[in-house]
């Protein structure tokens, strides 16, 4: 899984499905939930749609704040949970 693409694809979700298309200033570093952008709901949307779009799955305890507080930490983690799928 290419970090690049992942990201791209990740932005792009974000951009279409939460913002509706809002999202010119959206950066790797934007603070997802201290905006606001990301809530629990959102969250949930969010890791259907990684979990489909790429066949893996996100443990529980990969959702923690950290993880999910920018599109490059939530890149990281998916990277992360598909690494360890593939062992």
């Amino acid at each position: 899984m290419n970090q690049t693409q992942l990201l791209a694809s990740l932005t792009r979700y974000i951009a279409e499905e939460i913002l509706e298309g809002e999202a010119e200033e959206l950066l790797p570093s934007t603070p997802l939930l201290e905006l606001g952008i990301l809530n629990s709901l959102e969250t949930a949307r969010m890791m259907s749609f990684i979990e489909k779009q790429y066949g893996i799955t996100i443990p529980a305890d990969a959702m923690r704040v950290e993880n999910l507080a920018t599109l490059s930490a939530i890149t990281a983690m998916v990277q992360a949970c598909a690494q360890a799928s593939q062992r």
